[in-house]
């Protein structure tokens, strides 16, 4: 592994203009990750070169208003720095997130769909203010892409579609080497590709949204069952309608690779990926996305954690980059 992490982690953005200076790094460095997702955070310590050395998680309790359900993640983003200092004897230099969304660029705010109590909540002001450090954030699919390109099925893919299927579904898209922003960082948002027509309402107020027919919160709207106690049916439903709406995205995009992630994805393992090879075949016929492979993410449930670590490496990086950019304009 790499001290550094290689594209498609190290693509331009902003750094935000009251960011906290950066701390030179040195051997055992770390940063704070942090996943939110729409029924769990988490928060670990991941080093520069990518490993998850410690994390705790806290469920999502969705009776809280917004202050008090950040409360309940400042508990243990407080646990996982004393950790650090106390137990690791490590420095840490910065926090990284990833979000559900949509989100503001670096988490400014986060508007989460399966989260009432964070509509344009100030989350990265919020964890500025807690920790006194350098706040980096991005989606959590994004996130993942960064991790999965980083150290897991991805490396060495200049494009791919990172996926996440769990409480809701996400996507992180990194094409020519470059994760995709688009206009206001949300790019990537695959769980809102239609895939059933006239179906489900969605939380983003469509119909027939992916989000809507595959995601925890769906399957157990629609079979009155957790997902972590599903049919067969369903895990063959859920795989195709992921593979119809992966063709899509490998359609347009010219991608030849989809890795996929989540609680419900990896829960429901090979007939999920089976169902979802088989749909991905025989909607993708273009000569180009002909023979493009969907297949589980290699970090595990260390993913999402390792991807907000890599969000603040790559953002220490941007800052240090911009600082310089800046002395040698004022010499």
């Amino acid at each position: 592994m790499t001290a550094e992490p290689t594209a498609p982690v190290d693509v331009p953005a902003d750094v935000p203009a009251d960011a906290p200076p950066v701390t030179p790094a040195s051997a055992g460095d770390v940063v704070v990750a942090i996943d939110i997702g729409g029924t769990k955070m988490a928060v670990g310590l991941v080093t520069l070169q990518g490993e998850l050395i410690d994390r705790d998680k806290v469920e999502v309790d969705h009776r809280l208003g917004a202050d008090a359900l950040f409360g309940t993640l400042n508990e243990i983003i407080s646990s996982q720095l004393a950790r650090a200092r106390d137990h690791h004897h490590m420095r840490v230099l910065a926090v990284g997130v990833g979000s559900a969304g949509p989100i503001t660029p670096n988490v400014e705010t986060i508007s989460p769909l399966n989260i009432h109590a964070w509509q344009q909540y100030p989350l990265r002001e919020k964890l500025a203010i807690a920790t006194t450090l350098p706040v980096f954030g991005d989606l959590d699919a994004k996130a993942l892409a960064l991790a999965e390109g980083w150290l897991g099925a991805a490396i060495g893919k200049e494009s791919f579609l990172a996926m996440v299927v769990s409480t809701g579904v996400g996507g992180g898209i990194v094409l020519n080497g470059q994760l995709l922003d688009g206009a206001s960082g949300n790019a990537g948002h695959v769980g809102h590709i239609i895939v059933e027509p006239n179906g489900r309402r969605c939380p983003c107020g469509s119909r027939g949204c992916l989000e809507a027919e595959a995601s925890g919160a769906a399957i157990e709207a629609i079979t009155g069952r957790p997902p972590t106690s599903p049919t067969y049916e369903i895990m063959q439903r859920t795989g195709r309608l992921v593979g119809r709406a992966a063709a899509s995205v490998c359609n347009v995009l010219d991608l030849d690779l989809v890795v996929v992630g989540g609680s419900v994805a990896l829960g429901f393992g090979a007939t999920f990926f089976n169902s979802a090879q088989e749909t991905l075949d025989e909607h993708a016929k273009l000569t180009f996305a002909r023979g493009a492979r969907i297949t589980p993410v290699r970090l595990g449930d260390r993913g999402p954690l390792i991807g907000a670590g890599a969000v603040a490496v790559r953002g220490i990086h941007r800052a240090r980059r911009a600082r310089a950019a800046r002395i040698a304009a004022a010499s």
